[in-house]
C-alpha cells in the first residue's frame, strides 16, 4: 500500500464515520414524525391569524416566519394555538406559504393528546413533513457514497 492509498483510506474511514453519525442522528427525527402521524389525533382547525414575522438571528441576518393562530376543538373544548408553519430567509417564499393559510380557512391539524396546544399543520406521509430527517439522512448517504468512491480509488492506487 502506497502513501496515497493510505491517505484515501483514512479519509474514507472519516467519511464513513460522519455518514454513520448523520444516519443515526436522523433516525429519531423519522421516529418522532411517524409517531405524530400515528398517535396525534386529527382535527379541523380554523385559521384566526396568518402573519409573516421577522426573526433576527444576528445583526446582519434574519429569517422570516409564517406564524399562524388556529382555533380547533379537543374533547368539546375550544383550543387556540399559535404555531410557525414555515421559516426561510426569503420573504416572498415565506409570504407565499403564509398565503396558503388565509384567515377563516380550514385545515387539518394534528395535536398532541397530552398537550393539545402543541399542533402540527400539514402533517402527512410526505417529503415536506419529513424534510429535516430526509436532508440529514441524505447527507449521511452522500458521505457513505464518498466513502465507497474513495475506497475504490484507493484500491486502484
Amino acid at each position: 500500500m502506497n502513501e496515497r492509498s493510505g491517505t484515501l483510506q483514512a479519509i474514507a474511514i472519516a467519511s464513513l464515520i460522519i455518514g454513520a453519525i448523520l444516519l443515526a442522528f436522523s433516525a429519531p427525527f423519522y421516529i418522532h414524525q411517524a409517531d405524530v402521524l400515528r398517535t396525534w389525533p386529527a382535527a379541523d382547525a380554523q385559521v384566526l391569524r396568518s402573519d409573516v414575522v421577522v426573526d433576527r438571528i444576528s445583526q446582519h441576518e434574519q429569517f422570516y416566519s409564517a406564524h399562524l393562530g388556529l382555533l380547533y376543538t379537543v374533547d368539546g373544548k375550544p383550543i387556540t394555538s399559535e404555531l410557525t408553519s414555515f421559516q426561510d430567509q426569503n420573504y416572498d417564499k415565506t409570504r407565499a406559504r403564509a398565503n396558503e393559510y388565509q384567515v377563516g380557512s380550514h385545515h387539518e391539524i394534528r395535536y398532541n393528546p397530552h398537550d393539545p396546544l402543541q399542533a402540527r399543520i400539514g402533517a402527512g406521509w410526505n417529503a415536506h413533513f419529513f424534510a429535516l430527517p430526509l436532508v440529514v439522512s441524505g447527507c449521511g448517504l452522500a458521505f457513505c457514497l464518498v466513502t465507497a468512491v474513495l475506497l475504490i480509488v484507493a484500491r486502484r492506487s
